[in-house]
């Protein structure tokens, strides 16, 4: 198992990634559960994300973690998102980002 590329207080180290993270959350995470999942952005995303955010923010922590042998678990995804939305969303997307993949679609290209 491995650890996160960027640490959950590194958020700040790439200044329009946490914007984005602080302004659209709900945005980002549509984004990083699709590129979890090897697909496209869809409606579902948007519906999902706008009527269960916490929970699917959490879940689409658990398939970055679990795609990349992060080490940790469901609480601590919970943990991290509840109490420091916009640094875990930043961090999500900074480690699909340093795999090589584009979580961010039109905003970071």
């Amino acid at each position: 198992m491995t650890n996160w590329e960027q640490g959950l207080c590194d958020c700040g180290s790439d200044c329009r990634v946490f914007c984005i993270s602080y302004i659209w959350p709900g945005l980002q995470i549509m984004q990083q559960r699709a590129t979890a999942e090897n697909r496209q952005c869809d409606a579902c995303d948007c519906i999902l994300v706008t009527s269960c955010f916490h929970l699917i923010a959490c879940t689409t922590r658990s398939k970055i973690r679990e795609k990349h042998g992060i080490d940790g678990n469901c609480c601590g995804d919970s943990c991290a998102v509840c109490y420091c939305t916009p640094c875990a969303v930043s961090q999500q997307t900074m480690q699909l980002q340093a795999k090589g993949e584009k979580p961010s679609g039109i905003f970071m290209s």
